[in-house]
């Protein structure tokens, strides 16, 4: 065991003094087998294999319910059944769960995530065993770098571009909506209030060029069917690291009143409504 803080330590008819710093952050069991682990302020408490209930100085009772290889992190001598990807920013600490992998001895895994910001990130892969335990995991750095807003689907990895223009290449403007509430008084002024509606709204174009053998108009029913009619949230993106939940409605297709062969495109234009918070959309 190791355990990194500041305490002292009292035996028998010695006692813990009044000014102890019991600040321990971070403790690491490994390389044994375990059956129960109580962490307590006191250190004159009897230990026996009676077990004890929870008392007022007690800080953790891990019971690993029957199962001696709990805690050890290396899942030495467990089966593992599958692999979870995680992925944080390198300035965080919580990860997000992207997939679990079931594992197939001697098959290659090779994960392609549409959903990350632009930051740089780090993916995560732990092997899990056949109780949940996770083994020794290994850390990839990446840094992300795509160029401008994409529309992407969690469930399905569609994605779709808004990084192309006809003529003069626009920019997008996002506004940021709070509740708000004005009251007008007899007094000079009138009382403004705030409740906690916070959400941005904006609107993205892009050029819908077909390629050999298609119409601009086809690929725009691909689009409507697959991000539009189904109503569900998607994740809008930014080259500038911003990133949204977004519902996305109210499609606009422009095109020219005359076309001829070799030049049918199309402008495409949708609306979008921040509906939830990233994070938590992504740990659904």
């Amino acid at each position: 065991m190791t355990i990194i803080g500041y305490d002292f330590y009292g035996t028998q008819f010695f006692r813990s003094p009044g000014n102890a710093i019991k600040d321990i952050f971070y403790g690491e069991l490994k390389g044994g087998i375990y059956d129960e682990l109580e962490i307590r302020d006191r250190t004159d408490a009897p230990t026996d294999k009676n077990k004890t209930k929870w008392e007022l100085d007690h800080r953790a009772i891990f019971k690993f319910a029957g199962d001696l290889e709990g805690g050890n992190i290396s899942n030495s001598g467990l089966e593992i059944v599958s692999f979870a990807i995680k992925r944080r920013r390198v300035n965080e600490i919580d990860s997000i769960t992207l997939e679990h992998i079931p594992f197939i001895n001697n098959l290659s895994i090779n994960y392609e995530d549409y959903t990350q910001p632009n930051d740089e990130l780090i993916y995560t892969i732990v092997p899990i065993a056949q109780n949940e335990l996770e083994g020794k995991p290994v850390e990839v750095h990446v840094k992300s770098d795509f160029v401008g807003w994409w529309l992407v689907d969690k469930e399905t990895d569609n994605t779709l571009g808004f990084d192309s223009a006809i003529g003069e290449i626009g920019s997008v403007e996002t506004a940021l909506n709070q509740g708000r509430t004005v009251i007008e008084t007899l007094s000079r002024f009138p009382s403004v209030y705030y409740f906690d509606k916070d959400y941005h709204t904006f609107s993205l174009s892009t050029a819908i060029i077909p390629s050999e053998f298609e119409r601009s108009g086809q690929n725009y029913e691909k689009i409507v069917n697959t991000f539009i009619r189904d109503h569900r949230p998607f994740i809008v993106k930014s080259d500038t690291g911003r990133i949204f939940v977004c519902d996305c409605s109210n499609p606009r297709f422009s095109t020219p009143l005359n076309t001829w062969k070799d030049y049918d495109y199309g402008v495409l234009t949708i609306d979008f409504v921040e509906i939830q918070d990233y994070n938590e959309f992504m740990n659904e």
